[in-house]
């Protein structure tokens, strides 16, 4: 593959650096980092005398005084999953310490002085992926007071606040997904949640390569909307469509008409299945009396209504007014491009302004993308135009030429294969020994064999468990490049295919309630 890899890039070498210069201009946001272009680099070397961990990547150092972590999932006699493992007071979370060594001047080494420190709460957090050996986290920074209140910090550079998620890649044994397609999303849509890749030392015992993550919420520096005014029902929301929990969604117009996208059988037997729908995320929970409750539900189902009307069909309904079209617009090539099986059914974000228009995003877990699901995709097929919204917003002809006009512009700029092949090799040239490390504790779930069906790929008809599940780093990283150029090259002959969905032969026949 490095050989391939490198005779593209040295081919396209010359066009790729007048096609940054002049696509990657002024109109780019400058405001993002992307962490393996800037910080410290694995060959800036070190002269310690290699008695302990030495590494050119932050240390996130976890202390929980031997603490059982809250989180894990209960099953019942039916192996199905009724519920999560608490603390022994019973709350969710447990008290904690975590110490931050991230100086870019130096290496970094479990006994040095850390350069930020706080109290925690922290619980194992994740659908899926609470059911891996590598466990992802929540954590809260909170006050040393013991009080509990929040506490916000600028960890490994990103901007302060309290709350974080640590990712720890398993499935997608190349590392990159979340980290790389995170960072390219941002650049695309504007924002996504920041990322950076650690190295992880929980109680003592060394977990590997973690990506640090920001968590989707209201704040200044994420999701900034106008603050919810108290009493008031009109307001700012951000919302998550995801499965459904203890009956916790809205009562929008998609889910009394039962047109709510429904989850998909999955190979895991341990997952119940369930029906997604909207929870509010903001405002807070103790600002959601039934005024604002039923201020949102009313304001998403009149977009819904529209959608669904045959207004839409015939042209007349002004969708534009109500959403943010390009986030739709963009969203919908990530999405389509990545194979994100999850899009308008899982860990789907909206957000509005009181004062603006609704939109989709941010984005949120590329865990599964370019068929690292639990079951193999093809690279060959559309997936997203008839899924939720879109299956609406495909019948209008500008809306599907809008989405034609920009892919285009994005193979030329950050989905170009030269733009992406050069991005999967610089950053793991930037993680470079770390990736040795993190498989001398997690090198065993190469061999499938020792993994239990929901922790690996599951074959289909004439598929074997190696051919699908990597046995190295370097097949898995090849796997995923050779799946996104293939996917690349065949939407660029096929996504046109998206007119066929605004084609009066078919808008013309359909009943629209």
């Amino acid at each position: 593959m490095k050989h391939r890899i490198a005779g593209l890039l040295a081919m396209a070498g010359m066009l790729l650096v007048v096609l940054l210069a002049s696509a990657f201009g002024s109109d780019s946001p400058s405001h993002r980092v992307h962490q393996h272009q800037t910080a410290r680099q694995p060959d800036a070397g070190c002269d310690c005398d290699g008695s302990e961990l030495c590494t050119h990547l932050p240390l996130v150092i976890i202390d929980t005084g031997g603490q059982e972590m809250p989180g894990e999932p209960i099953l019942n006699d039916r192996q199905q999953e009724v519920g999560y493992t608490t603390a022994a007071d019973g709350s969710d979370m447990i008290s904690a310490t975590i110490s931050v060594i991230s100086d870019d001047s130096r290496n970094h080494h479990p006994s040095d002085e850390p350069d930020q420190e706080s109290s925690i709460l922290i619980r194992i957090r994740g659908n899926s992926s609470r059911y891996f050996s590598k466990k992802n986290y929540r954590i809260k920074l909170v006050s040393d007071s013991g009080d509990g209140s929040a506490r916000d910090l600028p960890l490994l550079g990103m901007n302060p606040e309290n709350d974080w998620a640590l990712h720890g890649p398993f499935l997608d044994k190349t590392l990159l997904r979340n980290y790389m397609w995170m960072n390219l999303s941002a650049e695309i849509m504007g924002y996504a949640p920041d990322v950076r890749f650690c190295e992880v030392i929980l109680d003592g015992e060394y977990l590997g390569v973690y990506l640090l993550m920001e968590t989707i919420k209201e704040d200044d520096y994420r999701v900034n909307l106008s603050d919810y005014e108290d009493g008031s029902s009109e307001t700012s929301y951000l919302l998550r469509m995801d499965a459904i929990e203890d009956g916790n969604s809205i009562n929008d117009y998609m889910q009394y008409t039962f047109k709510m996208e429904f989850s998909v059988p999955q190979e895991n037997p341990l997952q119940i299945i369930s029906s997604s729908g909207i929870q509010v995320l903001y405002p807070q929970l103790e600002y959601q009396t039934p005024e604002v409750i039923d201020y949102i539900q009313r304001d998403v189902s009149r977009v819904e209504r529209g959608l669904y009307s045959s207004d839409m069909v015939s042209g007349s309904y002004d969708y534009a007014s109500e959403l943010d079209v390009d986030s739709f617009v963009d969203y919908y090539i990530l999405q389509e491009f990545l194979v994100n099986n999850d899009a308008f059914s899982r860990s789907t974000y909206f957000y509005r302004d009181v004062r603006g228009r609704l939109t989709i995003g941010p984005v949120w877990d590329y865990n599964n993308v370019l068929n690292n699901f639990f079951r193999s995709f093809s690279y060959n097929r559309l997936y997203l135009p008839n899924r939720g919204w879109y299956g609406q917003l495909m019948k209008d002809e500008q809306f599907v030429q809008q989405v034609l006009d920009r892919y285009d512009q994005l193979r030329e700029t950050y989905l170009s294969d030269e733009y992406l092949v050069s991005y999967v090799e610089d950053t793991i040239a930037y993680l470079g020994p770390a990736v040795e490390r993190n498989d001398q504790v997690w090198g065993f779930s190469y061999d499938p064999t020792q993994l239990d069906s929901f922790q690996r790929h599951t074959p289909r008809d004439g598929e074997t468990l190696e051919e699908i599940n990597p046995g190295s780093y370097e097949e898995a990283v090849e796997g995923m490049v050779e799946f996104m150029l293939n996917r690349a090259h065949w939407l660029d002959e096929n996504i046109d295919s998206l007119q066929q969905y605004c084609h009066p032969s078919k808008t013309a026949t359909q009943w629209v309630e």
